[in-house]
């Protein structure tokens, strides 16, 4: 097969380009995190599932709280749980749905269903890193479809404290 100078030299520029273009992409600024809201939620008496053939589940009713902070408040509905499971390893991983009914921001507005799940790891230092998902129909908080957040939890007998962040992409260059 003959390759024509020109056709080489198209080649090479065209490499280079996508070269120049993917070190333009990794040059992008760190993510920043937008607080959402801190929220206090009450965990009913766990219901141990049992210890299954690769880890140990148990779940964990979410039966109520309130959360509030610059971009949500409102209160957690007696409807969720976490059906966490325990590693051989004993690191806890929780496994949540719940729902919350936010407030409207606008005059007028109505309160907003919004159903939330998270997944995470507990940390050595025993507080969990949780990444969470939001889904509403409310036009208010349609934005929260598309965010990616993460929490902290901390954890307590019959309650935990989760700080809930957005993340936002840097600016462009």
């Amino acid at each position: 097969m003959k390759i024509s100078a020109s056709s080489l030299v198209a080649a090479l520029l065209s490499a280079v380009t996508a070269t120049a273009s993917c070190a333009q992409a990794a040059a992008l600024s760190p993510p920043t995190l937008t607080h959402l809201y801190t929220m206090n939620c009450t965990i009913g008496a766990s219901i141990s599932i049992g210890q299954g053939p690769i880890y140990n589940r148990v779940a964990l009713p979410i039966v109520g709280g309130t959360f509030s902070g610059p971009k949500l408040s409102g209160t957690i509905a007696n409807l969720g749980a976490d059906w966490g499971i325990t590693g051989s390893d004993g690191v806890f991983h929780p496994d949540t749905r719940y729902h919350l009914y936010v407030d409207s921001q606008e005059e007028g507005g109505e309160t907003a269903g919004v159903f939330v799940q998270t997944v995470g790891s507990a940390q050595p230092d025993g507080l969990i890193h949780l990444k969470m998902s939001f889904e509403t129909g409310s036009k208010e908080f349609w934005w929260l479809n598309n965010a990616v957040a993460i929490g902290i939890l901390q954890p307590g007998e019959g309650w935990v404290v989760i700080d809930a962040w957005q993340i936002v992409s840097p600016a462009k260059a």
